[in-house]
């Protein structure tokens, strides 16, 4: 009696566990098909259906430039060491949209002593992974010089306190825009093709940037 009774407790709790792991996945999958903002937390991302899209051929690292009102520049780096989750690459270089950047150089600044701050450049480095290889691999696959180039973008411009002054789409964007801009033919497909259906848009908050628009100043609001 005893042994039927573990055995039928094993089996609801199979049961139980394999039921709500199907629950959540399936909850993680409408989550992310409807847009709903369920990576807000670290425990949304074991349900949603994301793994590991978006890998790119290039890694990039951010810099921090800071200019002082005599023309001087510094980089803006963490005295007490920067933190570094996974291996030997700073956190900073993983915010690839750069939402932490005025946030981190409000950090370096506040608590460092440097001379009046104008501006800080935030420029993005990216060059090929495969350069990412060590040397006696490189002359095993590739017969050429290792021969390093890396591209440099304007990312974003902050004040001494974080505050953004201005922002540059990052390097992928703007080699994508570039590559329509120079292409006649790509310029007159964009102009007569329909806009793609965003499920990102937010009727109210289209009719109140809408309205924050007039006629008598050309469109243009301070």
């Amino acid at each position: 009696m005893e042994g039927w009774c573990c055995m039928k407790l094993r089996r609801w709790g199979a049961g139980l566990l394999i039921g709500s792991y199907l629950l959540l996945l399936s909850w993680g999958i409408v989550g992310h098909a409807l847009k709903i903002p369920s990576a807000g937390n670290t425990l949304g991302y074991f349900v949603v259906w994301d793994m590991f899209c978006g890998w790119q051929a290039f890694d990039n690292r951010t810099h921090f430039i800071a200019e002082d009102s005599a023309g001087n520049y510094y980089r803006v780096r963490e005295p007490w060491g920067a933190f570094q989750p996974f291996g030997h690459v700073d956190r900073v270089n993983y915010d690839v949209s750069n939402n932490l950047a005025p946030r981190h150089i409000r950090n370096v600044l506040t608590h460092t002593d440097h001379p009046p701050i104008d501006r800080v450049y935030v420029v993005q480095e990216i060059w090929p992974k495969q350069f990412n290889v060590p040397d006696r691999l490189w002359s095993s696959y590739f017969h050429e010089p290792k021969d390093q180039q890396s591209y440099f973008n304007l990312r974003a411009i902050c004040a001494a306190d974080g505050t953004l002054i201005e922002s540059n789409p990052d390097w992928y964007v703007a080699q994508g825009l570039k590559s329509i801009a120079d292409n006649p033919r790509l310029r007159t497909q964009a102009q007569g093709a329909s806009p793609f259906y965003n499920t990102f848009f937010n009727p109210r908050m289209a009719v109140e940037t809408n309205s924050s628009f007039s006629s008598s100043d050309g469109g243009l609001s301070n």
